[in-house]
């Protein structure tokens, strides 16, 4: 019950001060030029982190217990239908319906009016998307490893050294994948478990750093990981694609399980999952439906330091 009610009370949150085109989308503006800041939460439905967050962040700026000096930031609550459900989506995945053109299911629609905002406002140049994970309680710090300017936007603003560094073949249409379409410098935090009590001051924390990052607030937070920092980064090697009947078969399985080269880890009705060498599992979700277009991923280890 208490579950549903803040669920309720955020979405009319959202739904009373929403001031842009784009359905549950609240602008804020400096009358001062700087950067222009997207927060995104709730591209998953079942994972609230994020949408907690942007109402915290935005009250705050509201009651002016946080000043915005410069600049504008906008609050985008991903997918509100799921949201309202509790559910990770209603019909499709909306983080990877951007590579399609599809106006007919409701996800499909909703990515259309997040391309609207990206294309209204070209003066957006940053993105964080805030997500959580269900298995395990892994902070993890997400990007688009060939885009320079994403990696290095993340590693600017986080201090997680566990990273998820994908190839765009491995993940396609995902929201931040379409940011970077429009030159839009974007990254994803998976901020714990759905139910960790850290999530939500993970998300605060990192959406504080990013606007601080671009001195926006006056309110002083840069989360980086020291030079020392060891660095441990998982890059996609392959997708994890399920059919019907799918299920791992691996005990435990979770973010960081190896598995040996020609291992059976997996099956459905197509057949077996094999490893292709020894390598990583990054897995994000219990729940593995054959309409995902993944069921995680397979990945290389690389160690380094932070920079």
């Amino acid at each position: 019950m208490r579950v549903k009610k803040e669920i309720a009370e955020n979405l009319n949150y959202f739904e009373n001060h929403s001031n842009t085109t784009i359905p549950y989308c609240i602008s804020t503006l400096s009358p001062n030029p700087g950067n222009h800041a997207v927060i995104v939460g709730g591209t998953h439905g079942n994972e609230p982190a994020g949408v907690k967050a942007i109402v915290q962040l935005h009250r705050a700026i509201q009651n002016r217990e946080i000043d915005l000096l410069r600049g504008k930031i906008s609050f985008l609550l991903g997918n509100p239908t799921a949201y309202r459900r509790g559910r990770r989506y209603v019909e499709k995945d909306l983080n990877r319906a951007f590579f399609e053109n599809d106006t007919s299911s409701l996800e499909g629609k909703r990515a259309q009016e997040i391309k609207r905002l990206f294309k209204q406002n070209p003066d957006i140049d940053s993105l964080v998307d805030l997500h959580s994970v269900s298995i395990g309680d892994f902070k993890i710090l997400v990007y688009n490893i060939e885009n320079s300017g994403n990696t290095a936007l993340a590693l600017s603003v986080s201090s997680i050294l566990l990273h998820f560094a994908y190839h765009p073949e491995h993940m396609p249409g995902t929201l931040i994948q379409e940011a970077s379409r429009y030159n839009i410098n974007a990254f994803i935090v998976e901020c714990g478990n759905h139910n960790s009590a850290r999530g939500v001051e993970t998300a605060i924390q990192h959406s504080y750093s990013l606007l601080s990052h671009h001195n926006l607030i006056d309110k002083c937070y840069r989360l980086k990981a020291t030079p020392s920092s060891k660095i441990i980064q998982f890059e996609s090697i392959q997708t994890i694609k399920p059919h019907s009947n799918f299920a791992f078969l691996v005990e435990n399985i979770k973010t960081g399980t190896k598995l040996k080269k020609g291992q059976i880890f997996a099956s459905d009705d197509h057949g077996d999952h094999i490893a292709p060498e020894d390598c990583y599992v990054v897995v994000p979700s219990k729940v593995v439906e054959f309409t995902d277009y993944d069921a995680g991923f397979l990945c290389r280890l690389n160690v380094r330091h932070s920079i």
